[in-house]
């Protein structure tokens, strides 16, 4: 299995772990857990049509993945599952607004699967560079470019679940001080996503710039694949960081349909953008095609 999908993995179990433990649930007395982060209770109808369409997206994805045996994107449809879950667990929640664990699932398993999201925009960006084009085109040596970021993405992977445990919290302070972290690391992590798009706008002026149509090349889809995939974890990035900087009680985080408009939607949409266009499909019959590439420098 390749080195980014092991930390992948392993970031999840962390993430699960930490979940688990805990008081198992939080004295009813006064405000839940669930008024005090969200100021609203939470759809069940609404969170069982978003688990059941990144459940079916996850079929979809695994199905594509077997088909092609491409296991090097195994993070995509691992990552569409858990998210699935972390749906699910807004039924329960909402009928158990003070389980911190229940909540802590909610939240790690909604936050943190973006990540792994990333990831493969990340891997198939290297393959495609390698594999298709040259490797002049990117600024970073693309064998490199996913673990740089993978590495990037989990230490944010990892400061959103501290300050997503955190923020269960019912004291003010430890509320406020997960609220800050779990920002933090949103922007951080952002700011990453944005430089890697920068990276893929650079490589595809590079190979414009060198006399190539991405549209009359057999490659030319991944290129479109992965602005319009990343542009839509894009939207969710910047609605997630809008969103807990407008604080606890701010507009965003207090609205549950601006949750599933520019958080879940967005998700989906680029991941079911891969369950249409595979990529092992333009990866493999155009690989460095006729030396073309060279011969034109």
């Amino acid at each position: 299995m390749p080195f980014t999908n092991i930390l992948i993995i392993v970031a999840f179990l962390i993430g699960a772990v930490r979940a688990a433990s805990g008081n198992s649930t939080i004295s009813v007395e006064g405000p839940t857990i669930v008024s005090v982060v969200f100021r609203y209770d939470p759809n069940k109808v609404a969170a069982a049509v978003a688990g059941g369409l990144y459940s079916i997206a996850s079929v979809c994805l695994f199905m594509r993945l077997s088909m092609n045996k491409a296991w090097w994107g195994l993070c995509l449809p691992i990552a569409s599952t858990f998210m699935s879950v972390g749906f699910f667990m807004r039924i329960p929640m909402a009928m158990n607004p003070n389980s911190l664990p229940i909540f802590m699932v909610q939240q790690l398993f909604t936050l943190l699967p973006p990540a792994a999201y990333l990831a493969f925009n990340y891997i198939l960006y290297g393959r495609f560079i390698v594999n298709c084009v040259d490797r002049r085109y990117s600024w970073i040596k693309p064998e490199k470019v996913a673990r740089y970021f993978v590495i990037s993405d989990i230490t944010t992977f990892l400061i959103q679940g501290g300050g997503g445990g955190l923020e269960a919290s019912t004291n003010v302070t430890s509320d406020k001080l997960g609220a800050n972290i779990l920002l933090a690391g949103l922007v951080i992590q952002t700011l990453s996503f944005a430089f890697f798009m920068i990276l893929v706008a650079h490589a595809w002026h590079g190979i414009v710039r060198d006399g190539f149509l991405p549209r009359q090349e057999p490659w030319g889809p991944i290129l479109w694949i992965l602005m319009f995939s990343s542009t839509a974890y894009m939207i969710r990035c910047i609605y997630r960081v809008i969103e807990l900087a407008q604080g606890n009680g701010g507009y965003l985080i207090t609205h549950e349909i601006y949750f599933y408009l520019l958080d879940s939607l967005p998700l989906l949409t680029g991941i079911c953008t891969y369950i249409i266009y595979w990529p092992t499909k333009y990866l493999e019959t155009s690989a460095k095609p006729t030396n073309e590439m060279t011969g034109r420098y």
